[in-house]
């Protein structure tokens, strides 16, 4: 078990003035201002079914895969009295996931670690491909993952894509266990793996880039200032995008929309980075490749506070700032919903940390 200290962060605004004292007070004790993050473990599961990234022996649910606060994503799970046997693969059976795999953000820094566990299968089974069982989901997220798992495990590796909504069953299933803990505290050893396998030269595994991309982007700079933008398409718009890109861009920061980019590119990008600022979303799990002591500032609505990124920036030894915009009337949840960032307090934070 790892812990670690989650610093209070250095810029805590709601709707351009400083943070009423109970929102203060809240991000003191929650939780407990620290974060505790446990190993994960490799454990081999005979008899075992899996659906919805849920695993099952007999009708007993696997604790480690249906965790109490995820379990609204799993909905209700029947399982089908006869599973279908699991695919025909080479070599020892993987199994890595949870509620959130479809998101990049939860799979990059709470799966994708995981695949370490490879190493060790191809010691116990040499000569041996691993199979690595994922759930399906759209094309674009199956070609993320299946490209993110090669790159990081490296050497031969199948991979097989299963039915969500059916049963299978397998006599004998590896399974690593989560790098996470309710949640939130996350492994800063896990990320420090992320990071090394994907984003560092000294990996050996960094590709030559989009390098245009990056040349054009650091126009002679040793570093990038990233703003990390959101697809208007999608929820939690940032009504003001148009104001809010202007004052970024005459701070000198590119704006990005990294949903756009590969994996690869995007570690490339982020490791390079002076500061990151943008809207709360999976882009901004990105963070992960930048280099300790790199400012972080997040946008988001005010009914969004979730501690989920402050800990990213704790793990990996960034200062933290968070900007809480008023939330547009909407019927969508609280975390989705549209906001307003007071440009002028955007301004006064950029100033206050020498991003002028």
């Amino acid at each position: 078990e790892r812990d670690y200290d989650w610093p209070m962060p250095e810029t805590l605004h709601l709707r351009g003035a400083p943070a009423p004292e109970a929102m203060v007070q809240a991000f003191r004790d929650a939780p407990a201002a620290r974060g505790v993050a446990p190993p994960s473990v490799l454990v081999v599961l005979e008899e075992v079914r899996l659906r919805r990234n849920v695993l099952f022996q007999g009708r007993t649910v696997l604790y480690e895969t249906h965790l109490l606060q995820e379990r609204y994503m799993a909905g209700p799970l029947v399982l089908d009295d006869d599973a279908e046997p699991g695919p025909a693969g080479p070599g020892p059976y993987l199994y890595v996931g949870n509620q959130g795999s479809f998101n990049y953000g939860h799979w990059l820094l709470e799966d994708l670690p995981r695949l370490k566990a490879v190493e060790v299968l191809r010691r116990l089974h040499p000569g041996k491909t691993v199979t690595l069982v994922l759930p399906r989901q759209d094309w674009f997220n199956n070609r993320m993952r299946e490209r993110t798992s090669r790159f990081f495990a490296g050497g031969p590796l199948a991979i097989v894509f299963l039915d969500p909504e059916t049963t299978y069953h397998f006599p004998r299933l590896h399974y690593a266990t989560p790098v996470k803990h309710l949640g939130i505290a996350k492994s800063p050893d896990a990320m420090a793996e992320i990071d090394r396998r994907l984003a560092r030269p000294a990996s050996g595994l960094r590709p030559a880039l989009a390098g245009a991309r990056l040349r054009a982007a650091l126009r002679g700079r040793r570093a990038l200032r990233l703003f990390i933008d959101r697809n208007p398409l999608r929820e939690r718009v940032l009504l003001n995008r148009t104001d809010i890109h202007a004052l970024v861009r005459a701070r000198g920061f590119e704006i990005l929309d990294a949903e756009r980019l590969g994996v690869p590119d995007q570690a490339a990008l982020f490791a390079h980075a002076e500061a990151v600022v943008g809207i709360k979303g999976a882009g901004l799990v990105n963070t992960v490749f930048c280099p300790p002591g790199t400012p972080v500032v997040h946008l988001a609505p005010e009914t969004f506070q979730d501690p989920y990124y402050r800990d990213i920036a704790a793990a990996r030894g960034q200062p933290y700032h968070a900007l809480y915009g008023r939330a547009a009337e909407s019927a969508q949840r609280d975390h989705l919903r549209d906001f307003t960032i007071d440009p002028a307090d955007l301004a006064g934070l950029l100033d206050r940390i020498g991003l002028r």
